[in-house]
């Protein structure tokens, strides 16, 4: 048996993996079977995540513990690429069980609310990711309920841990069956989380037509043109802040912007060139775009970003 190579899979920036497809060779001849082995995968998208089993003791005794990829992020992409590719799935243990985040009681913000006695300063504890659709109780949503639940290292039992709401204090129980039972709550699941992880639409480039990308657009990538139209002062980037810590802080992730935002988009002058070749007439019957709007658009004038999409997705008409 030898493998075929080394491949690379990657949906998008810094989510990828490098992995091996082992061929057998009978009388010569080469066949491909099911077995893939990964070489080294990626925890980005996944790192936040508190582990779902336990790391090998003699995988903890090493130097370099830091620099190895956890056990279970290997087996989540083992599980992607299998699904991915159509090979017959080996579906880890975890797969159904809640997703979580381990956070420390360290923030003078959260220590100041109404916390459990349980839950002593500098202590872990333990925040469900609530599914967006119907994970909240009754009567609730994302702006008044803030679910926590005890420090818990057996994975078994996170399925019916009990917790409270930060906000009111009332205590809740994890179910991952959605009902209307006012005093439960639904968290997503690992697979939910691994389902929705290779369709993330790439942000920094450019589909192969120039479109913005999508969580199915596949080939190379063009570079994203990026017009600056103002300066705005904002406060510290919350998506780093979920990657560098365990701090309940990050439970409160709003960005503070200074000035206005701006509904308006401009298109880089190269675009704008190539675009006139094309002509008037042209652009309106494939956009289906009045004529004002196309001139606004040709021109370098803001036109708001309904539009623009519309605009370019006729283009893909050409």
């Amino acid at each position: 048996m030898n493998n075929g190579g080394v491949y690379h899979f990657s949906p998008s920036a810094l989510r990828l993996c490098s992995f091996c497809k082992a061929i057998h060779t009978f009388h010569g001849i080469n066949e491909s079977t099911s077995e893939i082995f990964i070489e080294k995968a990626s925890g980005h998208g996944l790192g936040y995540l508190f582990a779902p089993k336990e790391r090998n003791s003699v995988e903890d005794d090493t130097d370099d513990e830091l620099e190895e990829t956890p056990e279970w992020v290997v087996e989540a992409w083992e599980y992607l690429l299998r699904k991915e590719f159509g090979i017959k799935q080996r579906k880890p243990r975890w797969l159904k069980l809640p997703v979580m985040m381990r956070m420390v009681m360290s923030s003078p913000n959260v220590l100041r609310t109404g916390r459990p006695d349980w839950l002593a300063p500098f202590n872990f504890f333990l925040f469900p990711i609530l599914s967006g659709i119907e994970g909240y109780p009754v009567g609730h949503d994302k702006d008044s309920f803030q679910f926590i639940t005890r420090f818990e290292t057996d994975r078994k039992k996170w399925s019916r841990l009990k917790g409270i709401n930060l906000r009111d204090g009332c205590t809740f129980q994890i179910s991952m069956i959605p009902n209307s039972n006012s005093q439960n709550v639904f968290p997503d699941s690992f697979q939910v989380v691994l389902n929705q992880y290779l369709a993330k639409p790439e942000v920094k480039s450019l589909a192969p037509d120039g479109a913005f990308c999508d969580g199915i657009t596949k080939g190379l990538l063009r570079r994203a043109q990026i017009v600056a139209r103002a300066l705005i002062p904002v406060g510290k980037e919350t998506d780093r802040h979920w990657e560098q810590g365990e701090d309940p802080s990050m439970l409160d992730p709003k960005l503070q912007i200074y000035g206005g935002t701006g509904k308006l988009v401009v298109t880089d002058k190269r675009e704008r060139e190539e675009w006139r070749k094309l002509g008037f007439r042209k652009l309106m019957r494939a956009t289906k775009l009045t004529q004002k709007a196309i001139t606004s658009i040709l021109s370098g004038k803001g036109v708001r970003r309904q539009t623009m999409s519309v605009f370019r997705t006729g283009l893909r008409s050409l």
